[in-house]
C-alpha cells in the first residue's frame, strides 16, 4: 500500500531543477530584450512584446529586474520552443540562422542563374511570395551583373534581392510560429 502512494516530491521537479529552469527562462527573456522592437513584432505573443518594450524603456536597476521577472512569468505560460526558434532566427551564431542564410544565398544564386525549379521551391516554402516583385529584383540583379560585377550598384541589387528573400522567409516562419502558438493555446484550454 505504501508503494501505491507516490509523494509529490517524486513526481515534481527538484528545487535545483526549478531554479535552473527559471534561470534559463530569464536568459531567454534577456535574449529577447536584446532584440529591437521591429524584430519582436514577429513574436506571436503580444503580451510578451509589450512587457519587453516596457523593460527596454526602464532605466532604474531594481525596476528593470522586476520587469524581467514579469517577462519570465509570461514566458513560463507559453510554448518555449516557439520563443527559442524565434531567438535562434536572429542569433547569427545559431545553427538555425546559418542554415537559413545559406538557403537564402542558394536561392539568390539559383534565381540569377535562371534555375527553373527555384521559383516553385521558394513559393512552396513561402506562400506569401510576390512572384512579380521577385522577378523584378532578379532582373535588376542580372542586368547589373552583366554591366560590371564590381560596382556598388551590383552589390546593392544583390542585397535587395537577398533582403526580399529574407523578408518573405521571415513572414512564412512567423506565420508558422503563430499557428503553433494558437495550437498551444488551444491545447492548454482543453
Amino acid at each position: 500500500m505504501a508503494n501505491d502512494q507516490i509523494t509529490s516530491s517524486e513526481t515534481s521537479e527538484s528545487k535545483s531543477e526549478l531554479k535552473r529552469r527559471a534561470k534559463d527562462i530569464t536568459e531567454l527573456g534577456m535574449m529577447l530584450a536584446e532584440r529591437n522592437i521591429s524584430q519582436l513584432q514577429g513574436l506571436p505573443y503580444p503580451e510578451i512584446i509589450a512587457a519587453i518594450e516596457t523593460y527596454q524603456r526602464i532605466t532604474k536597476g531594481n525596476a528593470k529586474k522586476r520587469q524581467m521577472l514579469y517577462v519570465g512569468k509570461l514566458l513560463r505560460q507559453v510554448d518555449l520552443d516557439v520563443v527559442e526558434r524565434f531567438v535562434d532566427r536572429y542569433d547569427s551564431a545559431s545553427e538555425h540562422h546559418q542554415l537559413l542564410v545559406h538557403q537564402l544565398e542558394r536561392w539568390r544564386e539559383q534565381l540569377i542563374e535562371d534555375d527553373p525549379s527555384v521559383m516553385d521551391d521558394i513559393s512552396r516554402q513561402c506562400p506569401d511570395l510576390d512572384r512579380q516583385h521577385l522577378r523584378t529584383l532578379t532582373r535588376e540583379a542580372k542586368s547589373v551583373l552583366k554591366e560590371e560585377a564590381t560596382t556598388s550598384k551590383s552589390h546593392r541589387a544583390f542585397k535587395k534581392l537577398f533582403q526580399y528573400l529574407k523578408q518573405i522567409s521571415d513572414q512564412s516562419l512567423i506565420t508558422a510560429d503563430a499557428k503553433l502558438a494558437v495550437e498551444d493555446e488551444l491545447d492548454r484550454e482543453n
